[in-house]
């Protein structure tokens, strides 16, 4: 089997990191709309890539935080109906996945290097809105500024 680029330790620290998103851009948020963010932050005098993954459509919201060096998925939240499967069972639902060594030996698929969790977990609140999932996102991730950036939401999705 091979082994991971980076240690839950090493994720650990990517993810507890200061950053800032470097993309500049106002998006608009319509049914089916993806797209990414570009973020960045310093590790050890270093400057390291990030990439924020979004999708957007009704009752169907991803955000999944990545290393832009590795492609590894560090942090996910999924607000949808389908489910993930980990190597000790399915998690259906709203569900937050974060990067895991143990995952990946257990599941021993060559790929899946996260493990997925229920909402709530630890400090991810249970949310069908893409503004908080976003937050939240930022919170965990320490993305403090992140103010060149913004979403607004067209109308269209009103009823």
């Amino acid at each position: 089997m091979e082994s991971l680029d980076l240690t839950d330790a090493d994720a650990y620290k990517l993810i507890s990191i200061f950053k800032k998103t470097i993309s500049k851009n106002k998006y608009v948020l319509t049914e089916g709309s993806k797209g990414k963010i570009k973020i960045s932050g310093l590790l050890d005098g270093t400057e390291r890539q990030f990439v924020l993954y979004y999708m957007y459509a009704i009752d169907n919201i991803h955000l999944n935080f990545s290393d832009a060096s590795t492609r590894y998925t560090l942090v996910r939240i999924n607000l949808d109906s389908s489910f993930h499967k980990n190597s000790d069972g399915k998690v259906y639902g709203h569900r937050v996945e974060i990067f895991s060594e143990e995952e990946y030996r257990a599941k021993n698929d060559t790929f899946t290097h996260y493990k997925a969790y229920p909402l709530p977990h630890n400090s991810f609140k249970d949310c069908d809105d893409f503004f908080t999932a976003l937050q939240q996102m930022f919170d965990y991730t320490n993305v403090k500024n992140h103010s060149s950036i913004s979403f607004i939401e067209d109308n269209i999705l009103s009823i």
